[in-house]
This record gives structure tokens, C-alpha cells and sequence, in this order.
């Protein structure tokens, strides 16, 4: 500073020039930053003016986000650590050299003035708080210094160490870790010292936070490293915090710090060419704004851009200070000033134009001494021509709110600062590898998030047009976007009005897209012409209620105050098969409900009405399943298992109906739900990581997830079981009916002859025709027939029904290999060759019916079988052991030991050599296969069926959904007055 007796260009040893031109290089302003990292200060900023007044509250350029030693940006609004105010009253530039240079006086007697003078500037500048440390008279006198060591210590709180102004850092750093360390050498055997080269002394501004249970923690607004040839007790006589602020000196590794350092540095790199053009910019505007660039030149463009704070606060005070002493007395004395005076007249004269009052222009003139060039000079700015920007049309904080926020990336998070305990948590996910998004713009309203808005614009979203960016709410962000509240990622055009909270208003820009775009918002005075966003200007409201009701969109509008009640609704009025909306009625509506709720509703809505749709079919489901067990017992007698006729199949068909009909909405449900959890789980990308709502969201969807796998489960269960019990008392027949008797040939040709009459001209036949097979073989088939025609009732997906099928036939494959091998009176060519007819016979109906392929892979170990016993006698008893276990490789050892041991060759004729095993087969296997080694239900996860971008698929559905939305508007009507209702 300037003041007349500061002793700080003396004590330091500092040439004059040096100190002016690089103030930067020891007391550069500390972490020093915009609220927003490309706005532009209103005119109604008070900082500019704090330059030469008292040092008043903290400003609000504060932020603890870029702690560098230099400011990327010169900024007139003061750091929380500021250099001593300079006494009142003006001085000539030649007297104030003189006192900095003191000609003439011994060391001693400057040392004692100068002394002297600065306590009684402190003294009469403002009033000390606790915190501020008052010199001592003596400059030798020593001094207690608290040096917080929680990087040597975990948890430790400060040691105080005597030191004098000649102390260094470097000294003050052994002598702290020798303190912390003591006792540690003292209790610890494997103790490690620690290296005072590995350490560095920090410099820390900040203030004391109550907490609500009553301890005190520290915030740290800024800091800097301080030199190890530095003198801390000196920094602390010399250069002291702003009122409300405290300073103390902490102990770093040096690793860490520097590492946190090279962080903020790559922010600030990115951020670069964005500072560059701020500074430019208000360097032209600090020096009057009236140059034109090229009359400045490239050389003193270049000196402006590496002017520092301090260097345009010197030079202001200086222009100001001229200002003072040319009055119109002696304005002639001076005449050097004129130009820069008619600037400022030109500046007054643009603010308040008054060409016919003379009176009040002089008065303007004469008391312009008392305005600042620096804050008339923000409200002349330009908007950049290069790149997006928002205009603020309504804030919150005039001393704090900015008229230009820059979209200097490709991506803007807008937010406010964060707290003490949000900061830790970022840290703690930075450790963790998941680094939260930086926040561009700090606004200071306190209703919003501490991230609360993302856009992204060009190469981040390529896929969007030209001149258009993406906007996307952070959860639980109040966002609208053109007056209409938004919740996902909406496209982001010029001309729009962003709304953040209840205070902030933007107008978004892009200078790029010429001509520039209208409003998307009607402006006051235009409020009684023809709008084209309102569907009341072009059409009737009843006319257009109409067009929705009978609109065939897949769309079911719904406010959040009735999901439950349209809930209920849907699921109760399609609870079973006879409904009327169809097979799939369920899932359709649902999934448009829940459409519409993940496109156009909050996001905490759609996890909520995912779980309570799946609680109440699984309520629904129970209760068949239930009312399904009084019908059909699980334990049967024998005699009525014996008894099981075509009638009681069908009527076992009629009974699973309802079970078959879940199982087939649930399944499609479960596809949709899956496709919404993971596009809501693609929008939380840029969320913060671990957020316990969004984890909360998650686990409800979960939940809902896991209740329609328990649906699937259970009526799949339910289903097989009942088909297979079915099975089992009609399989045996397979085994002893002779289809060549003469009864079975008389059917044979009576169904041929109804036959012949068909016509088929490319068709086939009906595959619900079972009259040509024998009756016995008909009724085995008749349960597949009932289980085909359930499952393509229902819509079954294909997967779930190959795994139905899959399950009957492996229940087929198991209780007849069984029962073959149990009875070994089988085991002869003839009675071979009527279980291979009856076998065909059925797997020619199942191919006709499109299962062939399920069919042959799991009936292939009960074919290999029986045709091993359809293999000739003469040939079989040729072949060898090896060549029979080659040929038929399915069956095991053991199996195949027990066929050929028990083959019927004839009377007293024993088996051949040939087929004994060798020596050391493995004969004691269980020749019986196990029930257990069912397939297993896979649920499926494939893409949904139901197209919601396609109309209305069918007239019951149209029905049903017309329905609803005459309901969901009833509902409407029933909350308004009576005169405010439409009519239809």
C-alpha cells in the first residue's frame, strides 16, 4: 500500500518497481473467486467500493474452491485476508515516495516512527475483534504462535510454540513435529521420524462454526503455503484477516497438499479461456472503457491482462486521488488529468442524461470525486458473441446476483455453495473414485440444491441439433422450464425462460444462432394476443376433452394426487380373463400409467406406484391360488388319480385360467419394469453417488421387482404341478397300449375317412383334433392340446412357454424311463415296437403343433431307449458290450447293464459274452432318473411387447382406456366449484 509510514517496502527489502508491478509474488490475494466462473457483477456491487473504505462483512466473492496463491481473475472485491488500510487524508506522490524510502533518519528512529504510526492506524481504522493480534511496541519481542498438526496427529488439536519475527517456517515446522512426536517415540517401539522436508506451513483464513450439539469446527474459506524462508510471526504483525474472520497456521504434508493443488489447477486450466476474457474485459473497463483496443496496442493489452488486484486497486486509488485535488479552484494546475476527467464526465452523462439541466450536471461533475469508475464501468458490459449465456431476469441478492452467467464449457452446473458436511461427503466420494460434478455457477438462494440444474450443450450431446442444449434437474431440484415444472432431461432452446427455486429467472441465449429466436414466454403487455401454446386459442375445451377421451394415443393423463385411486381402478375392474379388455389388459394399462408417470411426473412417484402395482397383483394372485387349492386338493387318493377322464382335464383347464393370466401380465409387466428401472437408473448418472434417496428409490424398485418374480414363480409352480399330476396317472397307458389291435385300426380308418373330406388346399389341420389317435394315446395328448391353448389364451411369452412345455416333457421323459425300467417284462422287441408307435404317434401330434423341437430334446434318453429294445434279437446279440454303450450313449453303464441283463431273448437262453462289461465298469449307479434335475425357471428378460409408441391395439382396450380417462376427469370435476366444471 501507498500509505504514508508503512514500513512494508523497507522491512522486506523490496524495490519499489518490483513490489508495484508483481505484488502477486508473496501477498497475492487468497483464494479469491466469482460466485459464478464467467458472470459479470451488477451495478449494484458494493465491492468495488469497499476498495477505499473500511473493511466491512466478508464479501461474497469468497469461495473455498479455488485456494491458489493468485486469483485466475482480478476481482475489485477484497479478499478475506487484505493488506493494512492506508491513513486518511490526500498526499502528493512525492511525499509518499519520500516516506517509503525515509531519507535522512538512522534505522532505529524509522523503526520506532514507523512502529508508532501503524498501531495508531490500527488503532483509529477499525475496532479489533478477539481474534486480531496487536504488535508489539519492540519488534524483537517474541510471540506464541498455535500450529494445528492434524496431518502429524490424527485428531490432535494445536501446539503453541514461542517464536520471534525472525522465526522461519522452515525452523517452526521442525520444531512442531519434534512436539507432536515426542510421546509417540516414547510409546512406540517401531517409531519412524518424520522428515521436516516432507512438511510445509500453511497459512489458513477462515472462522469458527457452532455446531448444533455444541463443538465448534473449523471452516476454511482460504489459504496459501507459506515460504520456508518466511517469517510466520511477521505475516501475522503485517497482513491480518477481515472483521469476522480468523486466521491460524496448520502442518501439511507437503505430497498432499501439492496434489490437491495440481487438482484446483487442472479446474482452473479448463477454465482458462474464460478467465482470460473476464480479465480482459474488466481490465478495459478499470481504465475508463473509452480506448478502443487498437489505440492501446497489443503490448499494453498484454500489461493489462497480467495486472493483478492490487495493481488496479494502487492505480484506482491513485486516479481517485487526483480526482480530489483537481476542484475547480485549481483545476489548471493539473492539466495533464483533463482527458480522464471528460471520461468520467462521458461515463455520468450515459448513466443520467440530462442535456437541459446544467445545474445537476455540475453537481454530478463536482461530486463525482465520491463515485467509482470500477462500478460504473460494470454496468457498460457486452453479452459474448462466441458462446451461450444467461440473462438473470429476477435473483434473490443484488449485492450478490450477477447480470451475465457464461456457459463457458460444454457443460454448466448451476447450484449454491455447499456445506461443511456436503464438502465431506464430496471428499469422501472423491476417495472413492466417484467424483461429483464441479459446480460452474454458485447462486445464493436458500432454496436450492447444492447441485441443482446440468445443462449440456454441442459435443457432449452430439445427438442434439444445433443451437439446442439439454437441461436436466438434479433430484429434487425445483426446476421449470418455460413456467412448466420439469423433472427429467428436457431440450434447451434460445429464447427460453429457466426458472431455478422460487427466486431465480433466466433467459437462455445463444449468439451463435442467428437471427436470435423469440420468447418462448409471452411478454405482459402481449398477454391478450392469440397464443399458440394454449390448446383454449384454437379450439374448445370441451371439443378438445373430447379429442382426448376418444384419442386411440397410448396415453392416460393423471395427476400424483389420484395414482392410487387409478390403481385401484385399473387393477380391479381387470382382475381375471372374462374382464372384457383382453389377455394383456393389465399390463397395458399399468404400463401406460407408469409411462406417463416416468415422463411427466416427479421421479419419487414412479418407484412408489411400481411397488404397490406389484403388491396388489400378488394380493390377487394369492387369492386364486388359494381359491385353485380348495378346488383341487394336493393329495389325491389313487382311485380318483385312476379315474382322471377328458372332462376333469378340461375342467382343470377352466380352473387354470386365472393363474395362466397373471403369469402372462406379470411376465410382461416384469419386462416393462425392468426397461424403466434402468432408464431411471441411466437419468441418475449425474447424480451425486450413494445419495441415500436415490439408494432408497432403488431399493423400492427392487422390491417391486422381486414381488412379480415371486408371481411368475408361484403360478408357473402351480401350473406344472397340477399338468403334471395330471400326466402322471395317463402316462402308463403309453406303455400297454397295443395300437395294431383291430379296435385301434377300425378308429384308424374311420378317422382317415373323415379325413379325406377336409379340404386341404394349403392348410393343415386343426391341432384341437385328437379323434384319429387311440384313446388312451388322445388322452395323454389332450393334456399338451389344453396346456397349448391355455398358454396362447393367456399370450403367454414365448419364453415362458417353451419353459411350461419343457417341464411337461421332462416329467413325460422321467415317469416313463422309470416306469419302463422298473417293469422288465418290457424288455422284448414286440412290446418295444408298440411303445415306439404310441411314442411317434404323440410326438407327430406335437410336431404339428409346434413343439416338436422342445418335445425331441427332452424326450431324447426315453427314444434312445426304446429303440434300443426295438433293435433286432439277431442283431443285438451280435453286438458288444463297447459297441452297444457307444452306440447308445445316453444311457449310463448301469443302465445299460440292467436292460441287457433283463432282455427277453427266449426260454432258458442266457445272455451272450459279448455283453458283459470289462472289469472295473461301474454297475452300482441308480438306474433311475431323479425327479429333481428338473430345468429351472429362468425369468425372462427380454424387450416388452407392448409398443406404447402405437395405437390403442385393439377395441376392448380403446374401451377400457376411454373409460379410465372419462374416470381420471370425473375425478377433476369432482375438486371444482360448480361453475368452473365442463361439460361433455
Amino acid at each position: 500500500m501507498e500509505g504514508s509510514g508503512s514500513p512494508r517496502f523497507r522491512k522486506l527489502h523490496f524495490p519499489v518497481g518490483l513490489w508495484i508491478n508483481s505484488p502477486r509474488k508473496h501477498f497475492a490475494k487468497l483464494g479469491g473467486r466469482w460466485p459464478s466462473a464467467a458472470s459479470v457483477k451488477s451495478t449494484t456491487s458494493s465491492d468495488a467500493a469497499s476498495l477505499h473504505e473500511a473493511p466491512s462483512a466478508p464479501s461474497s466473492s469468497l469461495s473455498a474452491s479455488t485456494p491458489s496463491l493468485a486469483s485466475p481473475a482480478p476481482s475489485p472485491s477484497p479478499s478475506p485476508a487484505f493488506l493494512r488500510p492506508r491513513p486518511a487524508g490526500p498526499q502528493s506522490r512525492t511525499k509518499r515516495l519520500s516516506h517509503l524510502f525515509l531519507r535522512g533518519r538512522s534505522n532505529s528512529d524509522r523503526d520506532r516512527a514507523v512502529g508508532e504510526k501503524e498501531r495508531e492506524v490500527w488503532a483509529h481504522s477499525a475496532a479489533p475483534s478477539s481474534h486480531h493480534y496487536l504488535p508489539p511496541a519492540s519488534s524483537s519481542a517474541p510471540g506464541l504462535i498455535k500450529i494445528y498438526g492434524d496431518a502429524l496427529s490424527s485428531g490432535a488439536n494445536y501446539r503453541s510454540l514461542l517464536a520471534s519475527v525472525h522465526s522461519t517456517a522452515k525452523q517452526l515446522i521442525a520444531q512442531v513435529i519434534t512436539r507432536y512426536t515426542e510421546r509417540e517415540r516414547e510409546e512406540t517401539d517401531d517409531f519412524v521420524q518424520k522428515v521436516p522436508e516432507d512438511f510445509l506451513l500453511c497459512d489458513v483464513i477462515g472462522k469458527p462454526i457452532q455446531q448444533p450439539d455444541g463443538a465448534i469446527q473449523w471452516e476454511t474459506e482460504c489459504r496459501r503455503s507459506v515460504a520456508p524462508w518466511e517469517c510466520p510471526l511477521l505475516l501475522v504483525d503485517m497482513w491480518r484477516p477481515k472483521e469476522g474472520f480468523e486466521r491460524r497456521f496448520e502442518i501439511q504434508r507437503k505430497e498432499d497438499y501439492e496434489r490437491e493443488e495440481r487438482e484446483r489447477e487442472k479446474e482452473r486450466e479448463r477454465e482458462g479461456e474464460h478467465y482470460q476474457g473476464v480479465r480482459w474485459r474488466r481490465s478495459r473497463m478499470s481504465s475508463g472503457g473509452g480506448a478502443e483496443e487498437g489505440e492501446r496496442g497489443h503490448r499494453g493489452r498484454n500489461t493489462e491482462l497480467r495486472r493483478s488486484i492490487s495493481d488496479m486497486n494502487l492505480s484506482l486509488r491513485r486516479r481517485q486521488g487526483n480526482h480530489v485535488t483537481n476542484d475547480p479552484r485549481g483545476s489548471g494546475k493539473v492539466p495533464n488529468n483533463s482527458g480522464g476527467l471528460q471520461d468520467r464526465k462521458n461515463i455520468v452523462s450515459m448513466i443520467t442524461p440530462q442535456p437541459g439541466e446544467v445545474r445537476r450536471r455540475e453537481r454530478y461533475e463536482k461530486d463525482y470525486s465520491s463515485c467509482d469508475l470500477e462500478v460504473m464501468s460494470q454496468s457498460l458490459i457486452l453479452p459474448p458473441t462466441d458462446r451461450p449465456y444467461f440473462l438473470l431476469l429476477q435473483g434473490y441478492d443484488q449485492s450478490k446476483d450477477f447480470v451475465l452467467y457464461i456457459m463457458t464449457g460444454h457443460t454448466h452446473v448451476f447450484g449454491r455453495k455447499p456445506t461443511m458436511r456436503e464438502r465431506e461427503k464430496d471428499r469422501e466420494r472423491e476417495r472413492k473414485g466417484k467424483r461429483p460434478l464441479k459446480v460452474d455457477t454458485f447462486l445464493s438462494a436458500p432454496d436450492l440444491l447444492a447441485r441443482h440444474l446440468l445443462i449440456r450443450r454441442d459435443s457432449v450431446v452430439p445427438e442434439t441439433p444445433s443451437g439446442q442444449a439439454l437441461m436436466r434437474p438434479f433430484r429434487g431440484g425445483a426446476v421449470t422450464h418455460n413456467g412448466v415444472t420439469v423433472y427429467r432431461e428436457t431440450v434447451l432452446k434460445p429464447g427460453d425462460v429457466i426458472g431455478l427455486g422460487s427466486h431465480f429467472l433466466f433467459l437462455y441465449r445463444d449468439p451463435r444462432v442467428t437471427p436470435a429466436p423469440p420468447l418462448a414466454l409471452a411478454l405482459p403487455w402481449q398477454a391478450d394476443a392469440p397464443s399458440t401454446c394454449c390448446p383454449s386459442g384454437l379450439v374448445d375445451r370441451q371439443e378438445a376433452l373430447r379429442q382426448y377421451l376418444g384419442s386411440t394415443e397410448a396415453l392416460l393423463k393423471f395427476h400424483p394426487r389420484h395414482a392410487d385411486a387409478l390403481l385401484q381402478e385399473v387393477i380391479s375392474k381387470n382382475s381375471s380373463p372374462d374382464s372384457g379388455g383382453g389377455p394383456l389388459a393389465p399390463a397395458y394399462l399399468l404400463s401406460v400409467m407408469i409411462d406417463h408417470a416416468s415422463k411427466h411426473l416427479d421421479p419419487a412417484l414412479t418407484p412408489q406406484i411400481l411397488l404397490k402395482a406389484a403388491n396388489l397383483i400378488k394380493g390377487i394372485v394369492w387369492d386364486n391360488i388359494k381359491e385353485f387349492g380348495d378346488k383341487h386338493p394336493t393329495q389325491n387318493s389313487t382311485e380318483q388319480d385312476s379315474e382322471i377322464s377328458t372332462p376333469n382335464v378340461q375342467k382343470l383347464s377352466s380352473d387354470l385360467r386365472p393363474l395362466m393370466f397373471w403369469m402372462s401380465n406379470a411376465t410382461e409387466l416384469l419386462n416393462f419394469f425392468q426397461v424403466k428401472v434402468e432408464a431411471m437408473e441411466k437419468e441418475w448418472e449425474f447424480e451425486a453417488p450413494g445419495d441415500p434417496v436415490l439408494t432408497a428409490d432403488m431399493d423400492t424398485c427392487s422390491e417391486a421387482l422381486a414381488q412379480l418374480d415371486d408371481v411368475i414363480m408361484h403360478t408357473f409352480q402351480q401350473c406344472v404341478y397340477h399338468l403334471t399330476k395330471t400326466l402322471y396317472s395317463l402316462l402308463p397307458a403309453l406303455l400297454d397300449t397295443n395300437p395294431f389291435s383291430n379296435e385301434e385300426k377300425e378308429k384308424e380308418k374311420d378317422g382317415s375317412r373323415d379325413a379325406e373330406g377336409e379340404e386341404r388346399g394349403g392348410e393343415e389341420g386343426e391341432v384341437d383334433d385328437v379323434s384319429s389317435l387311440p384313446p388312451t394315446v388322445a388322452g395323454l395328448v389332450d393334456v399338451y392340446r389344453c396346456s397349448l391353448m391355455l398358454s396362447r389364451e393367456a399370450c403367454l411369452s414365448p419364453p415362458l412357454t417353451s419353459q411350461t412345455f419343457g417341464y411337461l416333457f421332462f416329467f413325460t421323459n422321467t415317469s416313463l424311463l422309470n416306469t419302463l425300467l422298473e417293469r422288465d417284462g418290457l424288455f422284448s422287441w414286440s412290446r418295444a415296437v408298440q411303445i415306439r408307435t404310441n411314442l411317434d404317434l404323440v410326438l407327430d401330434w406335437l410336431q404339428g403343433a409346434g413343439l416338436g423341437d422342445i418335445a425331441s430334446e427332452f424326450l431324447k434318453k426315453l427314444s434312445v431307449t426304446v429303440n434300443f429294445l426295438c433293435v433286432p434279437k439277431t442283431r443285438l446279440i451280435q453286438s458288444s458290450w463297447s459297441s452297444l454303450l457307444e452306440e447308445h450313449a445316453l444311457l449310463s453303464p448301469a443302465q445299460l447293464h440292467h436292460l441287457l441283463t433283463h432282455y427277453k431273448l427266449g426260454p432258458a437262453r442266457a445272455p451272450p459274452a459279448s455283453w458283459a462289461p470289462p472289469p472295473g465298469t461301474e454297475l452300482n449307479g441308480d438306474i433311475f432318473e431323479s425327479f429333481l434335475d428338473h430345468p429351472p425357471l429362468i425369468l425372462p428378460n427380454e424387450t416388452p411387447r407392448l409398443d406404447l409408441s402405437q395405437p390403442i391395439p385393439s377395441p376392448d382396450l380403446q374401451k377400457e382406456m376411454t373409460r379410465l380417462r372419462t374416470f381420471l376427469w370425473g375425478l377433476d370435476q369432482d375438486e371444482l366449484p360448480a361453475n368452473q366444471r365442463t361439460r361433455l
